[in-house]
């Protein structure tokens, strides 16, 4: 028989282990990530974060990793393994409202297709390190991108879309050398965009495959389609514009000139008609 005092220390010592289980099952529980639904300019989405300004998200299993639908500055957050869009400055969403949000010294990689937690790329039109969207005719995303590095993205490294009006500076985009499975584009200022690129080290941005496009918008290239002709093949590009009016995006001292294999097959491109 146990006497009082030792029933008692070992009640004590069941509730200490009861509550130390707790804090471990707490602390796994928190610790599991949970892709949440969003409701984009682009669709219902998922997303490891609803906009978090510094530390690291992992986003392996979610379509975004951070989901931006406010006015705040980011600094310092690093974002990796989302399969659609590593940071997403979104005016256009189920709300829409104006933002304008500064990004500096983020490091965003990994943004595509996974198998598993594998980042494998593929030849899907997504995958963007850092995008502002202001949707079709949505409020104004404005912004800047500054001292940030993305690298290992499937389309694109940062695209600037709808209207929007952002500052890219002294940023470093890396893709992802010579493949032949998708187009990359580093920085991509679209749909009437406006901003300046400026200071801006991009490399790595080489398609070697056939595919590409006819002017009627029809496929070539392919091993069901006739060759491409000249010109109608598809090319990565360090810095496009496309259906913008280049004279409201200012230009200059960006570093496009890297020795292969980290080249880029065209380092500037305008682009005014889609099939084009």
């Amino acid at each position: 028989m146990f006497s009082d005092k030792t029933l008692k220390t070992i009640s004590v010592l069941l509730l200490l282990s009861a509550s130390a289980f707790a804090i471990v099952a707490l602390g796994v529980r928190a610790a599991t990530l949970v892709c949440t639904p969003v409701d984009t300019s682009r669709g219902i989405l998922t997303t490891a974060a609803m906009g978090q300004t510094t530390g690291t998200i992992d986003a392996t299993g979610c379509d975004i990793g951070d989901y931006i639908h406010s006015s705040i500055s980011v600094s310092g957050l690093v974002v990796h393994d989302a399969n659609q869009y590593g940071i997403f400055v979104d005016s256009g969403g189920m709300v829409p409202m104006a933002v304008t949000v500064s990004i500096s010294r983020a490091m965003v990689s990994n943004i595509g297709a996974h198998t598993g937690t594998a980042f494998t790329p593929n030849g899907v039109q997504t995958g963007i390190g850092i995008i502002y969207d202001s949707g079709a005719g949505g409020p104004l995303a404005q912004g800047s991108i500054d001292s940030s590095t993305v690298s290992n993205y499937q389309k694109g490294g940062i695209v600037i879309n709808h209207n929007s009006n952002v500052t890219t500076t002294n940023d470093v985009i890396q893709g992802l050398k010579h493949v032949d499975f998708i187009a990359q584009n580093g920085i991509e200022y679209a749909r009437d965009a406006v901003g300046v690129i400026r200071g801006n080290t991009v490399s790595g941005n080489f398609y070697t495959g056939t595919v590409g496009i006819l002017a009627d918008g029809s496929s070539c290239g392919t091993s069901t389609t006739p060759p491409c002709p000249p010109g109608r093949q598809f090319v990565s590009t360090a810095i496009l514009l496309v259906l913008v009016d280049p004279n409201q995006i200012q230009r200059g001292q960006n570093d496009v000139n890297a020795a292969p294999p980290n080249d880029n097959q065209l380092n500037y491109a305008v682009v005014t008609d889609a099939p084009l």
